[in-house]
Parts: C-alpha cells; structure tokens; sequence
C-alpha cells in the first residue's frame, strides 16, 4: 500500500456515480475512481471497520504499555496480519454485492411463489 503524507480526498457525483478522487499536497491526482451507490455505501462500511480496527488496537497497545508487558512486541508480524485481513475483506466485499442480489431474487421467488398459493 503506498503511503501519501497531506493532500486531500474529492468526493462528489459524476456521470451519475459517485467520483472519489485523492489528490496530492502539489494537487497531482494520485487516484480516482467512479463507485456505485451501493458500492459506495459497501466501501463505507468497510473503511468505517478497519477505521474501528485500528482504534481498537491502539487502545490495546495503550493498555500493554501501562501493563508494562514483559514480552516485547513483533509490529512487522502485526502490520503483515493486518494486509492479509484487508486483502481477504477486498475479496469478501466483491462478493458481497453477489451474494446480496442473490438473496434479493430468493426474495422476490419466494414472494411470489406465495401470492400464488393465496390464488
């Protein structure tokens, strides 16, 4: 993952999508792309829970430190798990948007199936 020091992040709606867009401190445009609403709200989400992750390892991390642990900690080892998960949740959110319409049209089945027993 590359690392940007400052710039900022546009976000808005174009060619009805939503355009992020990140932007460096000498206005280059590092990265940009056109989401989906649904992908939008999924990226959200996702952001939201590692956002929450990190809150919450940082919080232990304090908790150690006033702990004093004896055992000396391995960052490396930690920041590697921490890639594989973001990697693996990539995967998972692709999915996702299957898996959702899929449940929606077994819905849909299923609710159709029933207004034809009620007939």
């Amino acid at each position: 993952m590359v690392r940007h020091e400052g710039g900022r992040w546009d976000v808005g709606i174009k060619d009805a999508a939503v355009y992020v867009e990140r932007v460096s401190d000498s206005d280059d445009r590092v990265f940009e792309d056109s989401l989906t609403a649904q992908e939008a709200r999924d990226l959200a989400g996702l952001l939201t829970k590692y956002a929450d992750k990190l809150d919450e390892a940082r919080d232990a991390d304090k908790a150690k430190e006033s702990g004093k642990s004896d055992e000396p900690e391995d960052s490396e080892d930690s920041g590697k798990a921490e890639e594989s998960e973001k990697s693996d949740e990539s995967e998972d959110s692709e999915d996702s948007g299957e898996a959702e319409e899929s449940e929606k049209s077994d819905e849909s089945k299923k609710s159709d199936e029933s207004d034809e027993s009620d007939n």
